[in-house]
């Protein structure tokens, strides 16, 4: 079962963040080596990949539970904004499961913003955790995640 935290506003999270190892080769002249691993963040690609890069920082002062935003209107409207620019640029196959995950999404927002950006007000309303709990928008949301693991 998922859990009713699943907030998804981090959904372009949103989504992902793609780290590459550089320097882990395992042959033998590698042992004993001093040189060290070191790891970078994957640089987005394309500009969907941007988007969902602007949207996942957009996302993340409402994806912490319990806490309360501070200036939760300012945050929601990036948050749209940023929703908005990933659905446009997302692949038309995607485009009805990116605004079936939009439509929680705002709906979120709107009772983070009627509640002073509680994010425990979330996990107390039935219909977010229905939804969320949903298989249709489960399957929607893992369509989505898997095309930016694939993509981005």
């Amino acid at each position: 079962m998922r859990s009713s935290r699943r907030y998804c506003l981090a959904l372009p999270a949103l989504l992902v963040a793609v780290l590459v190892l550089s320097g882990c080769g395992s042959s033998v002249a590698d042992r004993g080596s001093s040189r060290t691993v070191t790891t970078t963040q994957a640089r987005a690609v394309s500009p969907f990949c941007e988007a969902v890069d602007r949207s996942s920082a957009a996302a993340r002062p409402v994806s912490t539970p319990g806490r309360r935003v501070d200036d939760i209107t300012a945050v929601a409207d990036e948050v749209r904004a940023a929703n908005q620019q990933v659905t446009a640029l997302a692949p038309q196959e995607l485009r009805a499961d990116f605004e079936r995950v939009n439509g929680l999404i705002e709906r979120q927002l709107r009772i983070l913003e009627a509640n002073g950006g509680d994010t425990f007000a979330l996990a107390r309303d039935p219909d977010v955790t229905r939804e969320a709990n949903d298989p249709a928008y489960n399957e929607a949301s893992d369509r989505i995640n898997d095309h930016v693991r694939a993509t981005c």
